[in-house]
């Protein structure tokens, strides 16, 4: 069996019904005894300073995205060396966990109603619940063992969130040609640009061409006029838009559309040319959004 273990730790589990898990013990106490399976004795515990050790280059994503620690615990089945491997990861907050979530989702994925949103595939479970990403994986492509993995998912997700739910947010793009599960958070260098803030983002086809609507939160109409302030700089601008709706020649993805409304600001990239009205389309987001 694998491991090389650099940062665990041990203690005994014990089974318990709790509404939310807030350390590795609690969420390990909150997984199901399964009929001919063992879970492990054996805790590791994973923060920002050594995940790289678990997750190599991918760590770096999991840290944008405001990660606190990863609880990593195994069953294995009676008799055999096959083994289930649960990877929970705890981010600040349920934003920051639909951000690495939804980066990393799967094109095309079965998908699961478990915790906030689930999907599985060969060999894997992975599920959204309160600000914890949780993967359930192995190398055992026995249905027994999948089912096995999607009834550890369906127990554990309600404990750590029983009202998990996707952003709100989410809601408030056009259901007209989007994408199924195209939604995203990016978290850090949206556009490209350093400058800008996170952004809610949803993918569209029309026509066989793609295009993607999205939705900046600043918090306040102040914090949307720095970054258009900043936007403008960068694009040479000799000064910053208004409230309302423009074009903005970004320098590196072409004209823009917005629409700037209070502390949001909406925006369209079309570098395919979709025959999209795409005025009627901001307004339409933008008065969605509550």
């Amino acid at each position: 069996m694998k491991k090389n273990i650099l940062a665990s730790f041990v203690f005994p589990v014990v089974f318990a019904t709790l509404a939310f898990a807030q350390t590795p013990k609690e969420l390990v106490a909150m997984l199901p005894k399964i009929d001919g399976w063992t879970l492990s004795q054996e805790v590791e515990v994973f923060t920002g300073d050594n995940l790289f050790d678990r997750i190599n280059g991918a760590a770096e994503g999991y840290l944008k995205c405001n990660f606190a620690e990863m609880t990593s615990v195994d069953y294995t089945k009676n008799g055999t060396e096959k083994y289930v491997t649960l990877q929970m990861y705890r981010h600040a907050t349920p934003f920051d966990a639909f951000a690495i979530y939804s980066a990393e989702r799967s094109p095309g994925p079965t998908f699961l109603q478990i915790g906030a949103e689930g999907y599985r595939a060969a060999g894997l479970v992975y599920f959204l619940s309160g600000s914890m990403y949780v993967k359930v994986t192995t190398s055992d492509d026995n249905p027994e063992t999948a089912a096995m993995m999607e009834k550890i998912a369906r127990t554990l997700a309600p404990k750590i969130d029983p009202a998990a739910a996707l952003p709100a947010i989410l809601k408030a793009f056009p259901r007209e040609n989007k994408r199924a599960l195209s939604e995203t958070y990016i978290v850090d260098s949206f556009l490209g640009h350093k400058f800008m803030l996170p952004a809610w983002r949803a993918t569209y086809d029309k026509g066989g061409k793609e295009y993607n609507m999205f939705v900046i939160d600043g918090k306040t109409k102040a914090g949307i006029e720095k970054l258009l302030g900043d936007y403008a700089k960068f694009n040479r601008q000799k000064s910053t838009p208004q409230e309302g709706a423009f074009v903005t020649p970004d320098r590196f993805n072409g004209d823009i559309p917005m629409l700037w409304r209070g502390q949001y600001l909406f925006g369209i990239t079309n570098d395919s040319g979709a025959d999209i009205d795409a005025s009627a389309l901001l307004r339409q987001l933008a008065d969605a959004v509550k």
